[in-house]
């Protein structure tokens, strides 16, 4: 295979990159292009790469992220947010050929995690369809799933949530926010009734090596096989990595949404049933997977 991977050096496809590398082992090429190699998105730049390089295969990690800075930019598709998660995908899908294995990176974000529509969500459940109820972070990568289904012949869709691993200096993960914010003595209260899943960066490339190897299509869900609220996993992510008990307190939500829908759903997360038996895999509880990064994160 020839697989092209965007967005390689970030959080997750970074992983990939430095994980699959070594294991090489059929003759499979690597592409990790620059952004000056491969801009997304322009078009003519995706047209040449293709041309120069023609990829069998594509990886699509590269995506806006910022939720909070995706907010800021709200129902506007000249902004980056937009351009990047849905014009960059559209140009990926177009000049890609009808043999070529598409996987695409995406979030739980697509749902809206209300409590008139709670999750956590399987891999058959809806996206949702109601700008309103979802930030604008999910509702582009929600628009990019549905150009990805409606435009390729056999594409595999991948959604993580809240995904972590040992060690990444790019920027700080779900877990490295709540261990900074201690070590700095700026620890505020988390909530006690926002419930959510936790995606261990190591289970996704994993995955991804068994997608590629069988060139699976589908949906497939990668997260912890139950939910935690922020206050819990606060709690006893300090014990495990600092030895301190009990310092995070705990606040609601809901006087917090008030301000702040649909920017942080209250009950979000994904359920990995179907995705465990496909793959015949079995994922980490988020507990099991903050014991195994602490070790590693208390130094």
């Amino acid at each position: 295979m020839k697989i092209l991977i965007t967005g390689g050096n970030g959080l997750v496809g970074s992983h990939f990159v430095e994980n699959y590398h070594p294991s090489l082992k059929s003759g499979d090429i690597i592409l990790t292009p620059s952004v000056e190699e491969l801009n997304i998105t322009d078009k003519k730049s995706v047209e040449n790469f293709f041309k120069l390089h023609k990829p069998d295969t594509i990886m699509h990690f590269a995506a806006f992220t910022d939720v909070t800075g995706a907010e800021e930019e709200r129902n506007n598709k000249q902004a980056l947010c937009w351009i990047v998660n849905v014009e960059g995908t559209a140009n990926l899908i177009k000049a890609a050929g009808d043999q070529t294995y598409f996987i695409y990176i995406s979030t739980d974000a697509v749902f809206s995690g209300n409590k008139d529509n709670p999750g956590p969500y399987d891999e058959n459940y809806p996206t949702e369809n109601n700008l309103n109820l979802l930030s604008w972070y999910g509702w582009t990568k929600k628009e990019g799933e549905k150009l990805i289904v409606n435009n390729l012949k056999n594409p595999a869709i991948l959604r993580i949530a809240n995904p972590v691993r040992v060690k990444y200096d790019g920027k700080l993960d779900y877990i490295r926010k709540i261990l900074n914010l201690y070590d700095t003595e700026k620890i505020h209260p988390m909530f006690n009734n926002q419930y959510l899943t936790l995606t261990y960066i190591d289970e996704v490339t994993h995955c991804l090596e068994i997608l590629l190897t069988k060139r699976l299509p589908g949906i497939y869900h990668i997260s912890s096989t139950n939910i935690f609220t922020p206050f819990k996993l606060a709690n006893f992510l300090i014990e495990k990595a600092r030895g301190k008990k009990e310092v995070v307190k705990q606040t609601s939500i809901e006087g917090f949404l008030k301000n702040n829908l649909p920017r942080y759903p209250q009950y979000g997360g994904l359920k990995v049933e179907k995705t465990q038996k496909i793959l015949k895999l079995k994922f980490n509880k988020w507990e099991e997977t903050i014991e195994t990064l602490a070790k590693q994160l208390s130094i």
